[in-house]
């Protein structure tokens, strides 16, 4: 089974700005294209695995950062998560 999450941006520069926070906390991320199907607002998300969702969404809440939305993508599927 295919299981990882999906942060969409609204731009690049907030991907980018993500991308280094996580490194620099020591969450394992990877930039990715944005697939089409999800948003064309930017090309750019980053992709992480499932188990650091809890530690994403801390970091998210902690340093204020700029997304769009979390996806959970299993099974073909994407599923929104929320951030609360």
């Amino acid at each position: 089974m295919k299981e990882f999450l999906i942060v969409t941006f609204n731009n690049t520069h907030e991907a980018m700005k993500a991308e280094s926070v996580c490194i620099n906390e020591k969450l394992k991320v990877t930039m990715m294209p944005t697939p089409t199907y999800i948003t064309k607002s930017c090309g750019i998300s980053l992709k992480a695995d499932i188990g650091i969702v809890d530690s994403l969404k801390e970091i998210i809440k902690d340093k204020k950062m700029e997304f769009k939305t979390i996806y959970q993508f299993t099974d073909s599927k994407l599923i929104e998560l929320n951030i609360d």
